[in-house]
């Protein structure tokens, strides 16, 4: 007589129909992907340069007994957000960070790595059983929940983008969702032509009264409502090479720097890093007729377009990429990047 089988978990159920095996990660780490640990922690994924065998990203979710999440029947954590008097609330990246070294004391937040990832930690790749591909999460959530699949349609045919092109990321990269949830974090492939003319498109729905998205106090520019849902656009290129920034050095050559400037080109603000080019820019008796600014926090892709003038407290960096070397401003924290007139009433 053979043995019953071990019945498998909710959790168990969840992994292995969203969980994708590393072998088909394709040879580089893609950015605003999702991967799990051993440990059984969810790491996020940022931007287009990472270590060789590793990753640069941050815990998003670890197992915490007793934690206040729940993650298919077992207990979690969040690092960037908790519960304050009912209410949650955002925590700051340094903390974040901190937390880090708590969860696993190997992931020493005193680690040397390149100043862009400041708020990031390096991890092996080798520390991880898998990842969620977005297109292939977006699939097993629609025969799933039957408002993803309207409101990813419905956000598809406004935008005219076709299905292959799209994915989720988010908690619905792996499955989870929570009654009264209506928002969708969409990942959006295509070249920069493509995903130029539908951030336009978005930029007109969030216009829209019926459509706009107002939340925490404020508007937000590259959001908005579709048949009730709210869509949250992740844009990815469609080719690595498209990136401007991808497996590049970093060198900080001054420190907290206060400049103003307008931005000029916007093309990659909708992407993670966003890298905007700022014109006319002065600060602490200097002045350049163009900067490039490079603002690596993925809180803030596309909040900045043309026209927009920009205050930052910054680092001036010496960016090394193909052979070629130019100076940028680099700021890591939204703390450090104001646009003028939307805070201070200037």
């Amino acid at each position: 007589m053979k043995p019953a089988a071990a019945t498998k978990d909710r959790f168990e159920e969840m992994l292995e129909e969203f969980l994708r095996p590393m072998s088909e990660l394709g040879g580089r780490v893609p950015d605003s992907h999702f991967f799990l640990r051993r440990d059984g922690c969810f790491v996020f994924s940022e931007g287009y340069c990472h270590p060789p065998g590793g990753i640069y990203g941050k815990i998003i979710y670890y197992p915490c007994p007793g934690g206040s999440v729940d993650f298919f029947g077992r207990d979690y954590e969040c690092t960037t957000k908790r519960r304050v008097d009912g209410e949650m609330k955002y925590v700051s990246h340094p903390d974040q960070i901190r937390r880090h070294g708590e969860i696993d004391p190997r992931l020493d937040p005193r680690t040397p790595r390149p100043v862009f990832v400041e708020y990031e930690m390096p991890f092996a790749l080798d520390d991880f059983v898998g990842f969620f591909d977005p297109h292939h999460s977006l699939d097993r959530c629609s025969a799933r929940h039957e408002w993803v699949k309207e409101g990813a349609r419905a956000a598809a045919e406004a935008l005219g983008i076709p299905w292959a092109n799209l994915g989720l990321t988010g908690s619905l990269a792996y499955g989870r969702y929570e009654v009264g949830d209506d928002d969708l974090d969409l990942v959006i492939r295509g070249s920069l032509k493509e995903n130029a003319r539908i951030y336009q498109a978005i930029r007109r729905f969030s216009l829209q009264p019926e459509r706009m998205v107002v939340e925490f106090g404020r508007w937000w520019p590259m959001r908005f409502y579709e048949k009730k849902v709210l869509i949250c656009p992740f844009f990815m290129y469609d080719r690595w090479e498209s990136a401007p920034l991808r497996d590049f050095r970093m060198e900080v050559t001054e420190e907290n720097v206060p400049l103003e400037g307008t931005v000029g080109d916007d093309t990659h603000t909708i992407y993670m890093p966003p890298v905007l080019t700022l014109e006319d820019v002065k600060g602490q008796g200097r002045s350049y007729s163009s900067l490039p600014l490079i603002i690596y926090d993925g809180a803030l892709r596309g909040e900045y377009f043309r026209g927009d003038i920009l205050k930052l407290n910054a680092r001036l960096v010496e960016v090394s990429q193909n052979g070629s070397r130019f100076e940028a401003a680099l700021v890591t924290l939204w703390d450090n990047i104001r646009k003028v007139g939307e805070t201070s009433g200037e």
